[in-house]
């Protein structure tokens, strides 16, 4: 795996260079190289929900963070993580572009990779005490809306799609991941 060739191929993906797939492996075996990415962002997303219950612990008052369930938590994240690659799929299927299906997955794995890191970056730096709850927060909920512009940029370029549809394909793909989040909101404070 090429980390930096994978950044780098996101940047230009997500902006106008047209170059972007040099940077990518678009071969079955990149395909699988994403899971192995995608299931990474996994631990990135167990450090955003530390951080979350140690801000909660700190805001009641408990000496330390509620746990958290780790099979309802993975089962989760797995299924939020899955969505993606199902709605391409349909969309691609139903709109003839099976073609795209393999890149736009590639493409869009590698680009959550990065942001999660950031998340996690981010709200690991307030859990080790280095950044205020608030600020770390803040940042956390830009990167989460900037995944629907990605949708949008990566159905538009990769998936092919005019501007209209892309913001429709964009907005559905963020919406049952944003589904598949409040539900493990919902079973986590239960």
């Amino acid at each position: 795996m090429n980390l930096s060739g994978y950044l780098t191929g996101t940047i230009k993906a997500l902006g106008v260079q047209s170059d972007w797939a040099k940077n990518f492996n678009l071969s079955k075996m990149g395909l699988k190289e994403s899971f192995i990415a995608v299931g990474l962002t996994l631990v990135f997303y167990y450090i955003c929900a530390l951080a979350v219950q140690t801000q909660r612990a700190i805001m009641i008052g408990a000496e330390a963070p509620m746990a958290i369930p780790l099979s309802a938590f993975w089962l989760i994240l797995l299924l939020y993580a899955l969505s993606f690659v199902g709605c391409v799929y349909l969309f691609t299927q139903v709109f003839d572009k099976q073609d795209r299906f393999r890149a736009w997955v590639i493409v869009r794995h590698w680009t959550v990779f990065f942001m999660s890191f950031l998340a996690a970056l981010s709200l690991g730096l307030f859990v080790l005490g280095f950044l205020p709850f608030s600020w770390a927060i803040t940042g956390v909920f830009a990167l989460y809306l900037a995944t629907l512009i990605v949708d949008i940029r990566l159905a538009q370029k990769i998936g092919g799609f005019d501007w209209g549809a892309a913001i429709l394909v964009g907005c559905v793909i963020h919406a049952i991941g944003l589904a598949f989040i409040l539900t493990g909101v919902m079973q986590v404070s239960a």
